[in-house]
């Protein structure tokens, strides 16, 4: 789901007007509140208002498909919003669905039949470079959805793919929504996700200009992709998927973080992955 743009946390954030897949229009309006709440995570104005997004410089490509159904429903769309954005110059993918079967119940020649046309433009791009982002679920499983463990099926996929899971807001542990990094440990990692109750999600902005609080592995998804695109400004040669590894590689993995089966490479560290790597020295 896309922000609505004209809100003032947005003024300048967006690259392209994106498009609208459901009223078959150029531009987007956010009628739900969820895109705008993810938007926000990942790229709000530094304004002094509220709060500010991981990325508060990065531009936004806004698209809106489908309703209420499985994803399933709109593979097209998806992979039309998909291929869109990349033509356009996005290369970081953030994605805050999935579809509502296990990673471990996938294969190749099931996804085919699921998600025919999302698959061909997913391996293009990332084969072009492309970096996707997506949240584990909210089921509170000890394996992922579909979509977060592809690379299980599909693994040339891997080195542009990103699996998150959401943590209390301390860091404790996974919160009291997400699924485990399960199968996608390789690729997968931690950040705080916000905890039940009023009062204890991420602030972020509402559709309605004012802000609001939202838990669960979707804010989790914003904010590592947000920091995917803070490192690829502070490190601009380098491209989406090394910034991915960078990101993965610079995790914390240190106590309770070591559990891979829970928190796959570890507490997303986006200090640790902006340090300058020391210079080796030649004689």
């Amino acid at each position: 789901m896309p922000p609505n743009s004209s809100l003032p946390a947005f003024r300048g954030r967006l690259r392209d007007p994106g498009f609208d897949h459901v009223e078959n229009q150029v531009g987007t309006f956010d009628r739900v509140g969820h895109g705008t709440q993810m938007a926000g995570i990942l790229a709000a104005n530094k304004d002094d208002q509220g709060m500010h997004g991981v990325a508060f410089n990065a531009q936004l490509i806004p698209y809106r498909f489908g309703d209420d159904n499985e994803p399933f429903f709109f593979d097209g769309e998806i992979a039309q919003s998909w291929q869109a954005g990349f033509d356009k110059g996005a290369r970081i993918l953030n994605n805050s669905w999935a579809n509502a079967i296990p990673a471990t119940e996938i294969n190749e020649a099931r996804y085919k039949q699921v998600m025919p046309q999302s698959l061909v433009t997913a391996r293009k791009l990332v084969e072009d470079g492309a970096v996707f982002v997506f949240p584990t679920g909210n089921e509170l499983k000890r394996e992922p959805l579909a979509e977060p463990g592809l690379p299980v099926a599909i693994p040339e996929l891997e080195k542009g793919w990103i699996a998150v899971v959401a943590l209390k807001n301390d860091g404790s542990a996974i919160n009291a929504k997400s699924n485990y990094c399960g199968v996608a440990a390789a690729w997968c990692i931690a950040v705080p996700g916000g905890d039940s109750g009023a009062g204890q999600g991420l602030l972020t902005t509402n559709r309605d200009g004012t802000y609001t609080q939202m838990a669960g592995t979707s804010p989790a998804a914003a904010l590592v992709s947000g920091a995917l695109a803070a490192l690829q400004s502070r490190y601009p040669e380098l491209t989406a998927q090394q910034v991915r590894e960078r990101l993965l590689a610079t995790a914390n993995r240190t106590g309770l973080y070591a559990n891979s089966e829970a928190y796959g490479r570890g507490l997303m560290d986006l200090e640790a992955a902006s340090r300058q790597a020391p210079k080796v020295m030649t004689e």
